[in-house]
């Protein structure tokens, strides 16, 4: 009887937060999937139709939008836990595309340059303007179609990463990855191109 409780209760709560995470993005087709560790904030005026989220994704991990910065994520897209989106000005991902556990997209700095801007940034309230990325650096993300991003991985503001790549667990993408490419390392290097001529697998 207990287990038939706990079940009822889980249950519950899973619909509860799928439809309040329903309300604060937009969704293209159907069957999304959000785990219960799936997390939605917008921040600093945005809303739902700066996450865009495609048919069949899968999401367990953050989606963080500040000051309107775009989210686009593409169908098939899997985002699984402890990974965070946060944009201020975009990020795009295309159809097909996975990424793993603990990986961090982020198209801005989340604080200023200068030395004296972060003293006062560190000295200030939660919630206070001081503290909005839009007072950081932001140059926009696009991550193609078919790309593998492993765990522990980080991509940074700018860059471009082509369709088809591999992204290395632990790798820290600061510069532009081709098609068909594997990069790893810290900063990132391609360490492997023209994947997509190896032997198939499945047949």
């Amino acid at each position: 009887m207990l287990a038939f409780i706990k079940r009822f209760v889980e249950n519950r709560l899973d619909q509860y937060k799928t439809n309040y995470i329903k309300q604060m993005v937009t969704l293209v087709g159907s069957g999304h999937v959000f785990e219960r560790s799936t997390y939605v904030r917008l921040a600093d005026g945005s809303d739902r139709q700066d996450i865009v989220i495609g048919d069949h994704a899968m999401i367990s991990g953050k989606l963080i939008s500040e000051n309107h910065g775009k989210i686009l994520l593409g169908t098939y897209t899997f985002l699984r836990e402890n990974s965070t989106i946060g944009s201020v000005k975009s990020v795009t991902i295309g159809d097909y595309t996975s990424i793993a556990d603990y990986v961090v997209i982020m198209d801005n700095n989340n604080h200023p340059i200068n030395p004296e801007d972060r003293l006062i940034k560190s000295g200030s309230k939660k919630g206070s303007d001081y503290r909005k990325w839009r007072h950081s650096e932001a140059e926009s993300i696009v991550i193609g179609r078919n790309v593998w991003i492993g765990s522990f991985a980080r991509v940074c503001k700018g860059v471009n990463i082509g369709d088809n790549s591999i992204i290395a667990a632990n790798a820290v993408v600061t510069k532009d990855v081709p098609p068909n490419s594997i990069a790893a390392g810290n900063p990132a290097r391609i360490v492997k191109t023209d994947i997509d001529k190896t032997p198939r697998v499945f047949i």
